[in-house]
């Protein structure tokens, strides 16, 4: 850059989890068995047996914390 130009400052945090990633898709997630829980960039939510969670290109990991497995069927569909 030339005098008095700033390039643009971008901030890359380390991810809170290392799977951390995003879809260009909107997803729908059924949990069929067991507990999990979705990481978010600020937040999670926990789920159960019988709970749906649908999202749309959000940054999300997930994690199983217990010691049971967990079952769960997403759905996929192109988000354009």
């Amino acid at each position: 850059p030339g005098p008095g130009i700033q390039p643009p400052r971008i901030d890359r945090k380390k991810p809170r989890h290392p799977f951390m990633h995003r879809t260009a898709t909107v997803d729908y997630g059924i949990v069929l068995e067991g507990e999990l829980d979705m990481l978010l960039d600020r937040d999670e939510v926990h789920l159960s047996a019988g709970d749906v969670v649908v999202q749309q290109a959000t940054n999300h990991a997930w994690s199983n914390r217990s010691d049971k497995k967990c079952v769960i069927a997403f759905v996929l569909v192109d988000g354009e």
